[in-house]
């Protein structure tokens, strides 16, 4: 069982939390996840617009002002796939199989597939302004 953390600094921690781990005074487990991972985006500001965890998979998905949505392993600590888009994505949610992400823009909901090396859409739905 893990935990992760959002901090302020673009980075993600993932806590262990096992039982065995928690009883531990000096050290709680805590690995970060990458180094920052989402670049400045207009403005020169780094923020993190959306975040969903899979239930099934040890992935993260995560959406940014630099216009990107990435998945994570948190199991090995690293990207898995990287894709870039004309329009900032607003959120991102993860279908609990792992293999779907539906990611929300400012003028619509995106269905995407996702494959070993890519995002590929397979469903685009008229929905304005999803920010959740």
């Amino acid at each position: 069982e893990h935990a992760i953390a959002m901090l302020n600094t673009n980075q993600l921690l993932v806590l262990s939390l096992t039982s065995n781990d928690l009883l531990k005074q000096d050290d709680i487990g805590a690995n970060v996840l990458s180094d920052p991972f989402h670049r400045s985006g207009p403005g020169g500001i780094s923020k993190i617009t959306g975040m969903d965890v899979c239930i099934r998979k040890p992935l993260v998905a995560t959406c940014g002002l630099d216009r990107s949505v990435r998945v994570w392993n948190y199991m090995d600590n690293r990207c898995e796939v990287t894709k870039f888009f004309p329009e900032e994505a607003h959120s991102v949610a993860f279908h609990p199989s792992g293999l779907h992400v539906l990611v929300g823009f400012s003028d619509k909901l995106r269905l995407m597939n996702l494959l070993m090396d890519d995002l590929r859409t397979a469903k685009e739905f008229p929905i304005k302004s999803c920010r959740e």
